[in-house]
């Protein structure tokens, strides 16, 4: 939204017309919610300075089923698709990794997703390729899922972790960084609703257009109950 209100204004634009068919973004902007998330305080600061440079701005929500929406949309997710995929490895010990799809989420830079997406349930979506969408069957009756993803922008040769606030440093392995060696992100999230091979979800903290490589129902009988050895 701010690149396309600067390439408004590079046009001479007095008055613009913005839809989105993010609700959530249109909201924020018009004032009806408020911003909490720390990382996207900045950029909702920003966008409000571009609006400045014109006698008038509207925000109006529109569906994903807008023709110019998912044209847009398409093209977008062309070129966030090729550079994410362009960062993962050809061939890892054991074999070679193939993304399943692509996390859709308003978070762009490290600094602007949560420590955990728990804490700041955030609407977000997977997007999962087309080839893959069979693999969805069924995933309606799971209330919460297991995301594994590949932090593409993260650092592959961090060994220790800073805490801030949280005591000494540990290594890498002791704590969830998302920079480490083989950078593989797990967060558990809670599923809202599945429109075809889009999944709605909360709970998510991967940036915008973060490879998604695979996914996997979290069962409370198994990932939560710790039995007694001895019993």
């Amino acid at each position: 939204m701010i690149a396309g209100l600067a390439a408004a204004a590079s046009y001479g634009a007095d008055r613009v017309d913005v839809y989105m068919d993010s609700e959530l973004v249109v909201r924020q902007m018009v004032g009806s919610y408020a911003v909490r998330a720390k990382g996207l305080i900045p950029l909702f600061q920003q966008a409000n300075e571009e609006t400045k440079r014109f006698s008038q701005v509207t925000f109006t929500s529109v569906p994903r089923t807008n023709p110019f929406i998912q044209r847009a949309d398409q093209l977008a997710n062309e070129a966030l698709d090729a550079e994410a995929l362009s960062t993962l490895p050809e061939k890892p010990a054991g074999g070679k990794v193939k993304p399943i799809g692509v996390v859709r989420s308003p978070y762009r830079e490290q600094g602007d997703a949560p420590r955990q997406g728990r804490l700041d349930p955030v609407p977000c979506t997977i997007e999962i390729f087309p080839e893959y969408e069979d693999g969805l069957f069924g995933i309606q009756s799971c209330q919460r899922l297991f995301i594994l993803y590949w932090f593409d922008r993260g650092s592959r040769d961090q060994l220790w972790v800073d805490r801030p606030g949280r005591g000494n440093p540990r290594g890498v392995f002791a704590t969830r960084s998302p920079n480490r060696p083989n950078p593989i992100g797990l967060t558990l999230v809670d599923l809202i609703k599945c429109e075809g091979r889009i999944l709605h979800v909360h709970g998510l903290d991967a940036l915008n257009g973060t490879p998604v490589l695979d996914i996997k129902p979290y069962s409370p009988e198994i990932d939560s109950n710790i039995e007694d050895e001895e019993s």
